[in-house]
């Protein structure tokens, strides 16, 4: 593993073109362990490190490169079935209730840790975002979003959730929602 490739926020993506494009804010709960082929430069200076990792995860996403992806994927092609990957990343925006992985992948993060991530960045992102269909995917992102009115709950797309039965319905909720609120 890459040197301090935990020190750095992943999994953000989308919103590539102008923020009234946007009209999707999905919010998972945090990112998975870093895969092998994550490596992030700590001599890069910050903007060029945060293009690099925007990058990985948008090829990620583009590719559908694993079941998270590609649950995902599912989600936007059932909110915009004919537009392209590239168009369904303008109106759409992907985060997490926490941007660093937890110590074991899907594990427990520490109160102080999501309430400060929520505090300093998450908090921002849902004011810049207020009055788009906002989706908390899984338990652990619709309990630190809990305070936010509004918010949709779905259930999770990486696993163990995206098994459960009723997963893919709850996805196709979403899209029904998104379709009524972008025909007003």
């Amino acid at each position: 593993m890459a040197a301090g490739v935990w020190a750095v926020p992943r999994g953000f993506c989308g919103g590539v073109g102008r923020l009234k494009e946007i009209k999707l804010v999905l919010v998972v709960a945090e990112p998975g362990d870093p895969q092998e082929y994550e490596t992030y430069d700590e001599n890069l200076p910050p903007f060029e490190r945060l293009a690099h990792i925007f990058n990985v995860v948008y090829h990620c996403f583009s590719t559908e490169r694993d079941r998270f992806y590609k649950n995902v994927g599912y989600i936007l092609k059932s909110c915009w079935p004919d537009l392209s990957f590239a168009q369904r990343m303008r109106r759409v925006w992907i985060t997490e209730s926490v941007l660093c992985s937890a110590a074991k992948e899907g594990g427990h993060v520490p109160p102080v840790v999501h309430r400060q991530c929520r505090d300093d960045y998450l908090s921002r992102q849902i004011e810049l975002l207020k009055g788009r269909t906002i989706v908390a995917l899984g338990r652990k992102a619709q309990a630190r979003l809990g305070s936010v009115k509004g918010v949709v709950g779905a259930t999770s797309v990486a696993p163990p959730g995206c098994n459960f039965k009723g997963a893919k319905e709850s996805w196709d909720c979403i899209a029904e929602i998104v379709r009524k609120r972008t025909q007003c």
